[in-house]
């Protein structure tokens, strides 16, 4: 397989994630361990650090972006979108959480619009393929599925800008299947989380940084080759579907990486 690989010249990763146990520090320095610290930059959250270097903090533009946020909020699952209409509660609220700096971890959101609200934002001088930009959010995301014609939470969407959504993680990968057969059959669900702790991740678990490690190498690999993925369950590249995938591809392998994707960084560590 012939890969594009680009020049980088900088990593901006974006700290909008206000949760237990999320460091973007550690996140970045991991990322510099392959791609050098002088290329790693910690920024604030997406929307307010690039409004704020524009000097857009304005009501008219405050007012512009929570519109395009509340087109992006998912309403119905069954609907896409901008097929259903927004009220003024939900653009009051939008406008509020920007000037705040908060966010709601309940409301689903269209990853791929949210993305595009992102990049619109992004300044001439940085809005070039030598750049990555890795937005972390309390947003829960998620993606239109056209089998089933309905939204599904997601982790992560790759591009550009890339997005990582620490609710998505907690909420989009599923739970071991004994979780919804106890659930099914009118188990306790507090009684099942404690019989199944440790094959799960929930809100505030000290892996959270570690997870997101792997999640942040994915974004990476899709920006300098274009597949962000492996079908190797022990590579930390592996698009994991179940909780406990995930925690075995980003906690468990010894060696991080398969064979093929190690010897990949190695190269593009070098540049």
């Amino acid at each position: 397989m012939k890969f594009i690989t680009r020049i980088l010249r900088a990593i901006c990763l974006y700290d909008g994630a206000d949760v237990e146990n999320f460091d973007i520090h550690q996140i970045g320095d991991y990322l510099g361990q392959s791609f050098g610290p002088e290329r790693v930059q910690i920024r604030g959250e997406f929307i307010r650090h690039h409004l704020r270097c524009r000097g857009q903090m304005d009501e008219r533009t405050i007012e512009a972006v929570a519109e395009d946020l509340g087109k992006a909020r998912i309403k119905d699952q069954t609907k896409v979108a901008e097929e259903v209409a927004i009220d003024s509660d939900q653009l009051d609220q939008e406008r509020r959480w920007l000037l705040e700096g908060t966010v709601s971890k309940d409301i689903l959101y269209d990853g791929l619009a949210l993305q595009q609200s992102y990049l619109e934002l992004l300044p001439s001088e940085e809005n070039s393929l030598d750049f990555m930009h890795l937005a972390f959010t309390d947003r829960l995301i998620g993606t239109w599925d056209q089998s089933d014609r309905r939204y599904h939470a997601r982790v992560s969407i790759y591009g550009w800008p890339s997005i990582i959504s620490t609710t998505g993680l907690v909420e989009a990968p599923a739970k071991p299947r004994e979780y919804y057969f106890g659930l099914m059959a009118g188990l306790d669900e507090k009684q099942l989380r404690e019989e199944l702790t440790g094959r799960f991740i929930d809100y505030g678990d000290p892996r959270l940084t570690e997870l997101l490690k792997g999640y942040s190498m994915q974004a990476a690999f899709y920006h300098l080759i274009g597949e962000p993925f492996c079908d190797d369950p022990d590579c930390r590249l592996f698009n994991a579907h179940w909780q406990e995938q995930m925690i075995r591809a980003q906690l468990t392998t010894a060696g991080e990486y398969c064979p093929k994707h190690r010897m990949l960084l190695e190269r593009l560590s070098r540049g």
